[in-house]
């Protein structure tokens, strides 16, 4: 009786390797041909071994290695740790970290005990030279890995390598395979870590163990070195009695090393086995095996190793049809969707690009423009996605994963990038084929992969813009507005519902940016819980804290979108958008970048702008460092989060600081060009330098430019009233309300002064209380809002005296001898609105032009105390003498005493 095999091939795995999941191999490339050339890879190498990049180390003892090793001994952080690289990809909830650390009694302070751990983890990489791998997702952390990093991935990989050259009918390299992986082994995984739940998850990965092991053995039994494994293989069955695999295999190797009454005595050990222990007789693997040996069955002999077949060269390729489903509820895009087609579906079809930023639609419009052309590519269309961060392997990767579609067999497909790149242009001459790549980040990784005939089309997708020939097609998908962004909602979610809520459809696409891949999320939600309403969503979507947490569901991710952008960026230009998520101002100038980043503006607008690539940023105008950016809502609240990252690892009140201190040195040097003084000198501890080219440039009209950063302005001074950078604070309410005179912008003004008001009570700052309450009474003066200006007035004056501040005391009596001046006016017959009336028109008196009387310094102040100063007031209030210079439009009209030199005249 013949069996059909005794030892099961077992290829459960897809013969085709991920490509997200190899690791990236370094290319030395100087490549300078253009993208429709042959690639010119110099001296390119066999990929490097796997394995040989391993930082972290789970298969045995934990290790963790950087530039030196990184020693984790600690109880939580271990835990901690270990949660981390098990669930790599998926990160691990904060409430999960606490319930591996304490069980069901964790402490009060658990979830603080937690961040500490992961702040030291963070510390201790970092000094390592591993960078910052922990980051904040969305309740919990997540550790990014780059492939090939961690001992279990690169086991994983390795045991797919080796299965999927076992379904190939290749057990040499599969056995290569699965021993390099059970190499990687050194103990039991993860024996230090004392945790029920980590210990739980380590069950399965040990199963996966032992599966290679024993996928391994079957590979080197049809070999033929039954001798070599016997012992192995004996040692496995005695450790494992209730797995019938070894048992077969057990049997099989002592019947071909010619003791078959040993394989027999090996088979009733395992019946006897199974019945006193399961009750059960083993199954019929076993049975048929046992009878082959009783017979001397041929089926037990060595088997044949045949060499694969490879493609018969005149035998007519597959087609393959790769395209991924195209999306049903498409819309918009007609024009572009048109023109696509049109441009591809010529007989020498060209080279289509499209970009934009994530999630804005760029894979569902080239699917189904892909689909639409279809037709006229009767020889098949290709497809692939390049992974975040992927190099010359995964290029690789893909180029195999053609030419097996293309019906090549692995054993066909060459080693080298060049060696597949080659073969791919040879298997699609002369024939009319469209390729579709995703997500190709630059032109070095796209060249293997455009066809060499010019009758094949590739379609390409790119958040960056790329530098493609000069006959490309190349569309820029800009995110939709929101009228169109309620059309795709509707035909996502269906019109009756968003027509039963048309308000709540509009600020729900409001909030989602009008970005597709949000809407898509948003939409998903509500199909998969019916009974909410769109403006139960929308409320939820209110909440900035959790924004981005409503939008993912089933694989929709925005969050995830925008990490990926974010994770290919240099160091300093995620450290700047990181940063930009911390102003109070969705719109921002360019020269911001320098003090957030603390470099030459020049340097920080070329960070800046690789942003923009990145399509993070948003240009709204100008150029230089008079141009204009802007932070789109989501990627804004990403940032903010990117932020919260950085500020759990070192202090980011500095870059803050430094960037209040431009806007006050901006402030004051307009605040100058307009004839008034500033509250500090230029190089007061507050003020950030800035170079006084880029001051010119920006500051060429101070009107205008006061006008165009307004807004920027007032939430400066609200920023620093709220993280407590008072006396930043109440300079910079002085300044704009200085500024705002001059425009005539009151609502401004007092803004700016009732914030700064309420940060120098709160802190207790007597000086600058006094100055807000000088500042305000004067508003209130020039609105004749007499009972409230008199009230602040005074009550400035009286803390200036206090103080010794002689200038600060000076400028109010002035302003107070005003005040007496038009209320004793009022009382002989004029009509201005007295008390709390509301603001009347100017005065129809000649005002003084002399600019605002703000001090400089602590001395100027008349603060003898700080400064020894023994001038006497009188020295201090009298009037500089006129100078020829060109007089100034004035910034306020008040008294002063003498103007501070701006940077321009020095």
């Amino acid at each position: 009786m013949a069996i059909a095999s005794p030892l099961p091939a077992r290829a459960t795995a897809d013969p085709t390797p991920d490509p997200a999941a190899n690791p990236p191999a370094d290319s030395t490339s100087d490549s300078t041909t253009d993208l429709t050339g042959e690639p010119t890879v110099d001296g390119q190498a066999p990929a490097a071994p796997v394995g040989t990049a391993v930082r972290f180390r789970v298969l045995g003892s934990l290790e963790v290695r950087g530039s030196q090793q990184v020693a984790v001994t600690a109880r939580r952080q271990q835990i901690v740790l270990a949660l981390l690289l098990l669930e790599t990809g998926r990160g691990v909830g904060l409430e999960t970290m606490v319930n591996a650390v304490w069980g069901g009694t964790p402490p009060a302070t658990a979830r603080s005990q937690v961040q500490t751990a992961v702040s030291a983890l963070r510390q201790r990489m970092e000094r390592a030279g591993l960078g910052k791998r922990i980051r904040m997702h969305g309740l919990g952390y997540t550790l990014d890995l780059a492939p090939g990093e961690l001992d279990l991935h690169v086991f994983d990989e390795l045991a797919a390598r080796g299965r999927a050259a076992a379904a190939d009918g290749r057990p040499a390299a599969a056995r290569t395979a699965f021993r390099e992986a059970l190499d990687l082994w050194n103990g039991d995984p993860l024996p230090e870590v004392d945790s029920p739940v980590v210990q739980t998850k380590l069950v399965r990965v040990s199963e996966r163990r032992f599966e290679v092991l024993e996928e391994c053995l079957d590979a080197e039994l049809r070999l033929g070195l039954h001798h070599e494994v016997l012992g192995e293989i004996s040692a496995l069955a005695a450790e494992f009695p209730l797995r019938e695999r070894p048992a077969v295999q057990l049997m099989t190797a002592l019947y071909r090393c010619g003791r078959q009454a040993e394989a027999l005595a090996a088979y009733h050990q395992v019946r006897r086995t199974f019945i006193e222990e399961l009750g059960i007789e083993p199954g019929p693997v076993l049975l048929r095996l046992e009878l082959a040996i009783l017979n001397g069955s041929n089926d037990l002999d060595l088997p044949a190793v045949t060499a694969p077949a490879t493609v018969n060269a005149t035998a007519p390729l597959p087609l393959p049809r790769m395209l991924p489903a195209r999306i049903t509820d498409f819309t918009g895009h007609a024009d572009v969707l048109a023109e696509l087609t049109d441009r591809l579906s010529a007989p020498s079809a060209p080279m289509a690009v499209i970009t934009g930023c994530a999630g804005v639609g760029k894979s569902a419009l080239a699917v189904e423009a892909a689909h639409a052309l279809a037709p006229a590519f009767a020889d098949g269309q290709l497809y692939a996605r390049l992974p975040v961060g992927a190099g010359p392997r995964e290029v690789s990767d893909v180029l195999e994963r053609f030419l097996r579609a293309l019906g090549f067999t692995a054993a066909a497909v060459p080693e080298s990038l060049d060696g597949r790149s080659a073969l791919y242009r040879s298997a699609l001459a002369e024939r009319r084929m469209l390729v579709v790549v995703e997500d190709a980040a630059d032109v070095t990784l796209l060249r293997p992969l455009v066809p060499g005939a010019p009758t094949c089309g590739l379609l390409v997708t790119s958040r960056a813009r790329l530098s493609a020939p000069a006959d490309t097609y190349t569309v820029e998908l800009e995110v939709p507005q929101i009228p169109e962004a309620v059309e795709l909602l509707a035909a996502m979610t269906g019109r009756e519902r968003v027509a039963a809520e048309p308000s709540e459809a509009i600020e729900l696409a409001e909030l989602c940016d009008g970005l597709p891949l949000a809407l898509r999320a948003a939409a998903a939600r509500l199909s998969a819980r019916p009974h909410w309403s769109l403006a139960q969503l929308t409320a939820r979507l209110r909440d900035e804290r959790r924004r981005l947490d409503e939008l993912f569901h089933q694989g929709l991710d925005v969050r995830a979108a925008l990490r990926g952008a974010y994770e290919q960026l240099a160091a300093p230009a995620r450290q700047l958008f990181a940063r930009l998520g911390g102003l109070p101002t969705a719109e921002f100038p360019a020269w911001a970048a320098a003090p957030l980043l603390d470099v030459a503006t020049a340097s920080a607008v070329d960070v800046l702008e690789t942003l923009v690539d990145a399509r993070l940023v948003d240009p709204v105008g100008g150029s230089g460092v008079t141009a204009r950016y802007r932070l789109r809502g989501l990627t804004r609240l990403h940032a903010a989060e990117c932020l919260a990252e950085l500020a759990e690892d070192q202090d980011e009140s500095a870059p803050r600081r430094r960037l209040l201190g431009a806007w006050l040195t901006l402030a004051d040097e307009a605040l100058l060009r307009q004839g008034g003084t500033p509250a500090a000198e230029l190089h007061h501890p507050t003020r950030w330098p800035m170079e006084l080219p880029m001051l010119r440039a920006v500051l060429s009209d101070p009107g205008e430019w006061y006008g165009t950063e307004r807004e920027s302005l007032l939430a400066a001074v609200r920023q620093a009233a709220d993280v407590h950078e008072t006396e930043a604070c109440w300079h910079l309410a002085v300044a704009v309300g200085a500024l705002a005179a001059v425009q005539r912008a009151h609502d401004d003004w007092r803004a700016a002064g009732t914030d700064a008001l309420r940060a120098t009570q709160r802190a207790g700052d007597s000086l600058g209380e006094a100055a807000i309450l000088f500042s305000l009474g004067t508003l209130d003066l020039r609105e004749r809002r007499y009972e409230q200006a008199t009230a602040r007035l005074r009550g400035a004056l009286g803390a200036f005296e206090r103080l010794g501040a002689d200038s600060w005391r000076a400028a109010a009596g002035k302003a107070l001898e005003r005040l007496a001046r038009e209320t004793g006016a009022a009382a002989d017959g004029r009509t201005p609105r007295p008390g709390r009336g509301g603001a009347g028109p100017a005065p129809a008196t000649p005002v003084e032009t002399s600019a605002w009387g703000v001090p400089a310094t602590q001395r100027r102040y008349g603060l003898a105390a700080s400064t020894g100063g023994s001038g006497t007031p009188a020295a201090r209030t009298t009037p500089a003498p006129r100078s020829s210079a060109p007089r100034h439009r004035p910034a306020a009209s008040f008294p002063t005493r003498r103007r501070t030199e701006s940077v321009e005249e020095q």
